[in-house]
This record gives structure tokens, sequence and C-alpha cells, in this order.
């Protein structure tokens, strides 16, 4: 099942593993099917649609929701998310923060007050975003025994290649992508 956008709901995403761990066991045996579902780094990413496309596209989500409460939503999903892959084996994730999302080629494209500059309350939104989530992973590498959390943050990094490219080289930006949000980079 597919939300409007194209995207996965958690819930689903969750049915979708129980079957595969179903069908590895049938096919490795539940001894290995084990040793590779606990071995495994699950890689895990949210945010970015959920603002961008649920909260700020949505007219109702705003009606539901201030963005701090649609951000505590969100963590809370994740948190759920997280326990329930816990109980189905995994002991490794990396789960990855939000990007400057103001900075998406759609975002610089429309930012019409600015233009071509980034959206500075998505970005600002990113980094309180990615707050609650770095607070969430020590939570749950508190709370649940011989799981690893990491957080992967790709916010400065990439804040920093779109502001000051020339810092890494020389570089020429192609975006493409129907949401415009795929960059391409030649460097040299």
């Amino acid at each position: 099942m597919l939300t409007l956008q194209g995207v996965i709901p958690l819930w689903q995403e969750l049915e979708n593993y129980k079957d595969y761990q179903r069908r590895m066991k049938a096919y490795l045996g539940a001894k290995k099917a084990k040793e590779i579902i606990t071995e495994a780094l699950y890689i895990m990413s949210l945010g970015t649609n959920d603002f961008l496309e649920n909260y700020y596209t949505i007219p109702g989500r705003r009606s539901q929701f201030t963005i701090q409460q649609y951000q505590d939503f969100l963590i809370g999903l994740a948190e759920d998310f997280v326990k329930k892959l816990y109980a189905l084996g995994a002991r490794k994730l990396s789960l990855t923060g939000l990007s400057p999302m103001g900075c998406l080629p759609l975002e610089r494209a429309t930012n019409f007050m600015h233009p071509n500059s980034c959206v500075k309350e998505y970005n600002d939104l990113a980094l309180e975003f990615n707050g609650k989530l770095n607070q969430l992973v020590a939570k749950l590498n508190d709370e649940l025994p011989g799981m690893k959390v990491l957080f992967a943050n790709p916010y400065d990094l990439l804040l920093q290649l779109i502001t000051a490219p020339s810092q890494y080289g020389k570089f020429d930006f192609f975006f493409v992508g129907w949401s415009a949000s795929a960059i391409l980079c030649h460097c040299y």
C-alpha cells in the first residue's frame, strides 16, 4: 500500500519485513536467518517527506498539529518503529537525520521571497528535528539491551557543500528528478 506521495507507511514496512523474515527462515533455516537478522545494519530515514509533503502541503495536518507537536508525533512513530524492529531481532540501526531541506532544489526554486536561496524556516525545522532525533537515539540505546543505534546527521556536511562548494574543489551541480530533490555533481 502506498500513500498519495508513493511512500510506504511504517506499519506496512514492518509487515513487509515480517514477510521477508518468514521467507528467509524458510529458505535458509531459523539459525542462519537469525544470524543475518541480528548482524544486519538497518538504515532508517524519516522526516523530509513528512514535513514538506504532509505537514506543509496538506492543510489538515497544520490544523491538527503545531509544528512542535508534529515533530513529537513523528519522533513517537520512529520510537515505536525501532522498538518493533528490535522485537523482530534488529540490533544495529543507523537513524538518519534531516538534510537542510530548505536547500532542496524545489524549495529554492519556489522561494519567491528570496529567489534561489534556501528556505530558512525549513532549515531551522531540520535542525530542531535532528536534535530531537539525537535525543531519541540516546534514549533507545539506554532502553534496548544489546541494541546499538547511531544518529547519522547529514545536515552540516550537506549545507557546507551547498553554501561553500569551492572549499571542496570545483563543482558543477545539476538538479534532476520530478521532485527536484536529487543532486548530481560533476566534481573536478
